[in-house]
């Protein structure tokens, strides 16, 4: 579904006389809030060079959203500071650079390494380019409808058709999480 459908069924739940271009700035707060609350797993990997402890991953990786990582047979737990042996198996990643750091650095040569982390909404939608998609997975872009339906309907003081809509969409993202949540085994 196309960022200008939703804009046009989004319109026909709630008729209005708001510009698009904030309907644009509500639907880039809509992608951003279904990744918050749908957590959808994706994988990056890397191969293990002998005594090297840092590794450079995806540009979409972010470090509030890596909840695995292993290297070979060794699972690497977040260096915090209640870790109870931090010299131990810890990882560290730096947003800014992408580099995750491993502590102490793999055993050998060409192992090969994964890293869990949750999928992020990363498409900021433009008056320009209203025939793109959005960041969620394709059978949860009709919830992008009530979830606009619901700003706009805030913005026009109908609280209960504004109620409705959130309802509507939120369900529909919880059962999106728990789906999600169900497929992933530590």
């Amino acid at each position: 579904m196309l960022i200008s459908e939703i804009i046009t069924e989004a319109d026909l739940l709630v008729p209005n006389a708001v510009d698009t271009a904030d309907k644009l700035i509500w639907i880039n707060a809509i992608n951003q809030d279904f990744f918050n609350v749908v957590k959808i797993p994706v994988f990056d990997s890397f191969t293990s060079v002998l005594d090297q402890s840092q590794y450079t991953l995806s540009a979409n990786v972010r470090f509030k959203n890596i909840d695995y990582v292993m290297c070979g047979v060794v699972k690497y737990n977040e260096l915090s500071p209640d870790a109870p042996n931090p010299l131990q198996n810890t990882f560290r990643f730096d947003d800014g650079t992408k580099v995750l750091t491993l502590s102490p650095p793999p055993y050998t040569v060409g192992l090969g390494g994964l890293v869990r982390y949750s999928r992020i909404g990363t498409t900021t939608y433009t008056s320009s380019n209203l025939t793109i998609e959005p960041d969620a997975p394709a059978e949860y872009h009709w919830t992008y409808i009530p979830a606009l339906a619901a700003y706009i309907a805030h913005s026009m003081d109908d609280e209960v058709k504004a109620a409705n809509y959130e309802n509507q969409y939120k369900n529909a993202w919880n059962v999106a999480a728990q789906n999600y949540q169900r497929a992933v085994v530590s």
